[in-house]
């Protein structure tokens, strides 16, 4: 999953990481792992099979800046061309600057061994989505991951709802704690400096490779972006899932390699990911103008030694929004993006820091949408499978559209005194527990 709007996404929020990232190189830290995995408790045995369950739980308080909170900016926001200056919105109020946040999530491992020595079994992911509905208290359950799985020394085939081989194998720019934190949970709007699409956790086929001096692969194969739970769009009561209303035949292949020269460990890789674009509307009606077929590509690195890690990434493709989350439309410019990041390990205490700069066309003669996100942060763990976090994060965003870009162009969104940049600043705390 992740974030998906999140679904996809820093690395100083700190908040979606492996339970046991602390005990790992951080040149390892967001390689594939699930999310409670490595804290995963004592097996209970049944039919044969070994039950593990592990998850997590966080609080997070954060207090925001942005200018897109501002009730001048709230009360003449334009949305589809339309300009509410007047009215109802003419005395909008600016947002509140302080919240509180609660995130957590049950994970469920199967696991089981043949007489030939095949390793099988499951893995049931369940989260928090933090879903606001109409009703109920924003903590609807949903499955994050949903997997069956079987392996051995020629590698694991999984097959079901989990992430596509690109986002699992990725190598980003280093982090404290996992990828794309949740710093950006607290803002209202897009965070396109994210990791390539996990591929909307859409039901897939996916293998992995074992491990041959240094080098592993992964290949993945979804029909479409909907996780296969039943036959209509899941944001539909007429379109089914198998109309051509969403991205389609979604294909992702990465390589990487994992090594030692010296008191140096390496981690490097590449990816790509490709899906054929909508060619139906809403209504299955034909599309007058059929986007770009998505295309993502992406190299990271990173070099540890003496508790010091370093390390970037580069995307870029023909994608629009999080790098392989959106088909891009006719005659616009690729989108491109890139980030680099450094922690230091001292005992209990981690810290670091990471910079990143998107951009992407905003179609005729508009300047390019430019966002650009500093942070730095520190982990300290304080006891066994808990610890507590702090992080500073500022995100600027130029000329961000107002509206679906196309080669015509779009006005971007207008914020205070008339200004066309956004600027964002998040600083939180909070406390992880991982059992």
């Amino acid at each position: 999953m992740r974030k998906i709007l999140l679904g996809t996404t820093a690395v100083v929020g700190l908040a979606l990481a492996a339970p046991a990232a602390f005990a790992q190189s951080s040149s390892l830290i967001g390689q594939g792992v699930p999310g409670g995995a490595l804290g995963a408790g004592p097996a209970v045995q049944t039919s044969g099979l070994s039950v593990r369950l592990g998850g997590y739980f966080q609080f997070g308080a954060a207090s925001i800046s942005d200018s897109m909170d501002s009730g001048a900016t709230r009360s003449n926001m334009t949305n589809g061309g339309t300009t509410y200056s007047s009215g109802a919105n003419a005395n909008a109020q600016s947002r509140q600057s302080t919240d509180f946040r609660n995130d957590a999530e049950i994970n469920i491992y199967v696991d089981g061994r043949a007489a030939n020595g095949l390793q099988y079994g499951a893995v049931l992911e369940i989260q928090m989505d933090n879903t606001v509905t109409n009703s109920g208290d924003g903590t609807t359950l949903s499955y994050d991951e949903m997997y069956g799985f079987v392996k051995g020394a020629w590698g694991e085939l999984r097959f079901g709802q989990e992430d596509s081989a690109a986002s699992l194998m990725q190598v980003r720019r280093p982090t404290i704690l996992g990828v794309d934190d949740d710093w950006d949970e607290y803002l209202t709007t897009s965070y396109i400096n994210a990791g390539v699409n996990d591929g909307n956790d859409a039901t897939k086929i996916i293998y992995l490779s074992p491990q041959f001096n240094g080098f592993d692969f992964g290949v993945s194969y979804a029909p479409n972006r909907f996780e296969g739970e039943e036959k209509l769009n899941a944001s539909s009561t007429t379109a089914w899932q198998r109309d051509f209303t969403n991205l389609t035949n979604e294909v992702s292949a990465a390589i990487r390699y994992r090594g030692t020269i010296g008191a140096v460990g390496i981690t490097a890789g590449a990816v790509a990911q490709f899906a054929d674009a909508p060619k139906l509307s809403a209504t299955g009606q034909t599309l007058a103008t059929k986007a770009q077929n998505l295309s993502v590509y992406s190299v990271g690195l990173q070099l540890a030694a003496h508790g010091f890690t370093v390390g970037g990434e580069y995307t870029w493709g023909t994608y629009s929004g999080v790098p392989g989350s959106t088909a891009l439309n006719p005659n616009l410019d690729n989108s491109s993006m890139y980030g680099l990041g450094a922690t230091y390990t001292t005992g209990p205490v981690q810290i670091g820091a990471v910079y990143m700069r998107g951009t992407q066309d905003n179609g005729g003669t508009r300047d390019d949408r430019t966002q650009d996100y500093i942070g730095v942060g520190v982990a300290y763990t304080l006891a066994p499978g808990m610890f507590l976090y702090a992080s500073y994060n500022k995100m600027t965003d130029n000329n961000v559209p107002n509206g679906t870009v196309t080669s015509a162009g779009v006005a971007p969104v207008l914020y205070d005194n008339g200004s066309k940049t956004r600027t964002a600043e998040v600083a939180l705390a909070g406390v992880r527990l991982a059992f």
